[in-house]
């Protein structure tokens, strides 16, 4: 049995790499830097505000007056109210619902808001590119779907990709260079490519398989479709009454001793569908949390299955962490950055390749040298200046915008990236001074 691929499926495999990859090239490089640097997300945050109370122990008291306190100072009481609780790698506490978000003391007492800043503007860009919410998630999570298909698709174009994994030719020609690097480094990672792109599409496109399956098996209702993979919510009438959160925590602890509480959600509070849900991590399991919920009186009610459900709703759960590198590992993290990092080349040399095989220049080399290396500096340069005013997206935009704008009026790709280079080097010094001036040491 011959498994060797036809010459008619490589050439066919390669056109269609080739097209697909110029197509979303320029985007997925965007994707791929600010994925690899977001997966430092809360660290990066905790830089941001660093002069907020950390701490690793609370009391259900502190959590009683932060939720109080909240609800007085909100002109409606939100369906949930979340506490955050702190962890190894963010150790604080902060409170949100509908769009308001505290940091909270140990003396239970709200401190300043949560700040949406460059961080923020980080994330937005990898999850939906600053385009419009649903639409830009959308857009991420086809690219997602996209690369797959370059992972499929590069591989059968390459028959010999395997053989040849170690193979460099560095310094002759330009496009044999590019292409050993954009290979090699392929090869490399594809496993890990391919679940990036794989948790991506399912992150990005969820909405539009809800949206789909809705009206064709459901009666049109979005919310039990969810239900249906997730696990819907307990029906609750009881009396209302104060939350007893320290009976509910002690209620966890018999119930699952290994079981790690993050956050909880408190539903429907003061009515007679109140709740209490504790969300909690659990040992050597990729699900992001079982959610585990109790009455308002600390007793317990159920669990939501999402550790020993169907396969589905446990896989379905499991996307989060697997796609954000979400673990307390911190050597976890910076794998993921670093292989990350490799994707990003791989998005930079396969346009490097197609604009090497033209063996002619025009202002597509030029603005390409100028969206590549202008990157980082744009993303530096967004902290530097945006902490002053908080535009940081507009910052970015406009910067990268100049980058382009200067490497097609330079004309000169040695020079542009050199020059650029060290901007980012010169940038990345003063945003160390900017944060020492703002945050001291």
């Amino acid at each position: 049995m011959n498994l060797k691929p036809s010459n008619n499926l490589v050439k066919n495999s390669l056109n269609a790499h080739t097209w697909l990859g110029l197509t979303v090239g320029a985007v997925m490089y965007l994707i791929c830097l600010s994925g690899a640097v977001v997966v430092f997300f809360e660290e990066f945050e905790r830089w941001e505000q660093p002069n907020v109370e950390e701490y690793s122990q609370y009391s259900h008291q502190q959590i009683t007056a932060a939720i109080n306190e909240f609800t007085q100072r909100v002109d409606k009481i939100p369906e949930s109210i979340y506490v955050v609780l702190p962890t190894e790698a963010v150790p604080r506490i902060h409170i949100s619902a509908d769009g308001k978000e505290w940091f909270v003391s140990q003396d239970g007492k709200l401190s300043e808001p949560v700040k949406e800043g460059w961080t923020h503007m980080l994330k937005e860009l990898h999850v939906q590119l600053h385009l419009p919410q649903t639409f830009g998630i959308i857009v991420v999570g086809s690219l997602g779907a996209m690369l797959c298909g370059l992972i499929i698709s590069g591989l059968l174009a390459h028959p010999r990709i395997f053989k040849d994994a170690f193979t460099f030719r560095i310094g002759g020609s330009k496009r044999l260079e590019q292409a050993d690097i954009h290979n090699r480094l392929s090869v490399w990672g594809t496993p890990f490519y391919f679940m990036i792109g794989l948790t991506g599409a399912f992150i990005g496109l969820v909405g539009v398989l809800i949206a789909v399956v809705a009206p064709a098996h459901f009666n049109g209702d979005r919310n039990a479709v969810v239900d249906s993979v997730y696990g819907g919510d307990p029906i609750i009438e009881r009396k209302a009454e104060s939350i007893n959160y320290q009976k509910a925590f002690d209620e966890l602890t018999k119930i699952n001793p290994d079981a790690m509480p993050i956050y909880l959600v408190a539903q429907h509070l003061n009515t007679e569908k109140q709740f209490l849900e504790i969300a909690a991590t659990l040992p050597n399991r990729l699900i992001y949390s079982e959610m585990y919920r109790f009455h308002s009186d600390g007793s317990f009610i159920n669990y939501q299955g999402l550790s020993d459900g169907p396969v589905g709703r446990q896989v379905a759960y499991s996307v989060y962490r697997l796609h954000f590198g979400h673990f307390d590992n911190g050597w976890v993290k910076i794998l993921y950055a670093i292989l990350g990092l490799a994707l990003t080349v791989i998005s930079a040399t396969g346009i490097n390749i197609w604009l090497a095989r033209r063996k002619f220049e025009s202002f597509i080399n030029h603005v390409w040298s100028g969206f590549i290396w202008g990157t980082p500096l744009s993303l530096a340069m967004s902290y530097i200046i945006g902490i002053y005013g908080s535009h940081f997206v507009a910052v970015f935009w406009f910067c990268l915008a100049v980058c382009m704008g200067l490497s097609f009026w330079i004309r000169n790709i040695s020079k542009t990236k050199f020059f650029l280079q060290a901007s980012t080097s010169v940038a990345l010094l003063i945003c160390l001074l900017t944060y020492y001036l703002n945050f001291g040491s």
